[in-house]
């Protein structure tokens, strides 16, 4: 297996896209160890595909910080996935997946390079990394996926940065088009696009195509309404649990795990899953929460088996690095300074990446079209023009919508604290706030 050097392999990819200062900014990349975890289960009562098929797969989990003058700007965590079926049972590939869901993003606010002609591209930097992940993990035609739960909070990495006054967090209509400009790029790395799908629950058709956007030079519509996880002819015959993924963190593995609760998962399809998806508590309220996923295949050399050059961690030291950051306080600049470097003197010094950036920045460079703008104020108003549709009474097969809603209330003050989105910038929007956070 070919491992790529760390220090060109970033400075190569991230260089254009971060400005060209005195001095230089700082990656920080580690990875867990790959181990096994099921993304998706059998019905408990089912006996198809027992004995038929075995699918293993593995889970590492990534987490890169991009750092300037000692003080954290951006953080990711990426989780990925690998499957594959077992060789002993004569499975062709079809069954094999690459998945990579955006678990965290969260940018602090704090990045200040002294000049005022000089800004930092967070959309554009978020889409050059996931660009990075993708080529990187393609396997050669086997399916690669995207995933996402966007949902805006003030932090979900950098805790108290909500109330760094320079950090612009967007309303939760804002965060779901940041999230569409930051992936829209994306469609063009796969060489054969599947599918790019957005699902608003709650929301009217109308409403889930205004976050869309046309191809800049076809205005065709690529994105289209829905999610990537069954194909269309199935799903009213399919069982939900058998292709809907559970994420960590994320509200559909939590109804995933009502319905197993509750002997449903083998009597609720994929679209009876969504439609009573649409009436849980992270979906209620007048909220916009976002699904977002795109597959395809990625042009690949069979003998290209690169991977990254990030050191790689058991899953307890994972959690103590990850401690460093999450345990700290972000709120001024001085008590994020000190968690910064905290958490760089908890990492292994081979995870340190230094790139010098070459973009020549102006005010007017930035107002470009490639540039995602980052007004200095802005007004959010949450779940403003929203239109939502009212929800059909699903068959739940002996279950009620209340008997959900209850359910819902008894983990929602738990829940409510934990979702991923990102602060960021917004461009071509009406939505004045621009500097989010994420989750999907």
């Amino acid at each position: 297996m070919k491992i790529i050097n760390g220090a060109n392999f970033w400075s190569d990819g991230l260089a254009i896209y971060l400005p060209c200062l005195d001095s230089p900014f700082v990656i920080h990349h580690i990875a867990t160890k790959p181990q096994k975890h099921a993304l998706t289960q059998e019905p408990q009562k089912s006996e198809k595909g027992k004995g038929k098929r075995s699918i293993s797969t593995q889970l590492s989990t990534h987490f890169l910080t991009l750092t300037y003058d000692g003080l954290h700007v951006l953080a990711l965590e990426l989780l990925v996935y690998r499957s594959s079926p077992s060789t002993d049972q004569g499975e062709t590939e079809n069954e094999s997946l690459t998945t990579i869901f955006v678990s965290k993003a969260d940018s602090s606010g704090y990045f200040n390079s002294g000049r005022e002609d000089v800004r930092l591209n967070i959309g554009a930097i978020v889409t050059q990394i996931l660009t990075i992940f993708i080529q990187t993990l393609a396997r050669p035609n086997i399916p690669i996926r995207l995933c996402l739960f966007a949902r805006a909070q003030p932090q979900y990495i950098f805790p108290e940065s909500g109330r760094n006054k320079q950090k612009h967090v967007l309303s939760d209509r804002g965060l779901v088009k940041w999230w569409i400009r930051v992936t829209s790029p994306l469609l063009s790395v796969f060489s054969e696009l599947k599918s790019a799908r957005l699902c608003v629950p709650g929301a009217e058709p109308g409403e889930i195509k205004s976050f869309l956007l046309p191809d800049p030079e076809t205005k065709k519509l690529l994105w289209k309404e829905g999610h990537i996880f069954c194909a269309d002819g199935d799903r009213d015959n399919q069982p939900a649990v058998r292709h809907i993924p559970s994420f960590p963190d994320d509200p559909k593995s939590r109804f995933l795990d009502f319905l197993v609760a509750e002997g449903r998962d083998g009597i609720t399809t994929v679209n009876q899953f969504f439609a009573e998806l649409q009436v849980r508590q992270e979906f209620l309220l007048g909220f916009v929460a976002a699904i977002i996923g795109i597959e395809g295949l990625v042009d690949k050399n069979a003998n290209d088996t690169s991977t990254f050059a990030c050191p790689v961690v058991e899953n307890k030291v994972y959690s103590k690095i990850h401690d460093a950051i999450v345990t700290s306080d972000y709120s001024t600049e001085t008590l994020a300074r000190n968690a910064t470097a905290k958490f760089i003197e908890a990492l292994p010094k081979s995870s340190e990446y230094v790139i010098q950036g070459t973009q020549k920045s102006s005010k007017a460079g930035l107002e470009g079209k490639n540039h995602l703008k980052e007004p200095s104020q802005q007004i959010n108003v949450i779940g403003g023009g929203l239109v939502r549709k009212r929800t059909k009474p699903a068959d739940t097969r002996g279950t009620t919508v209340a008997r959900q809603q209850a359910a819902d209330a008894h983990n929602s003050s738990n829940e409510s604290q934990q979702k991923l989105r990102m602060d960021q910038s917004d461009h071509e929007s009406g939505d004045l706030g621009m500097s989010k956070r994420v989750k999907l």
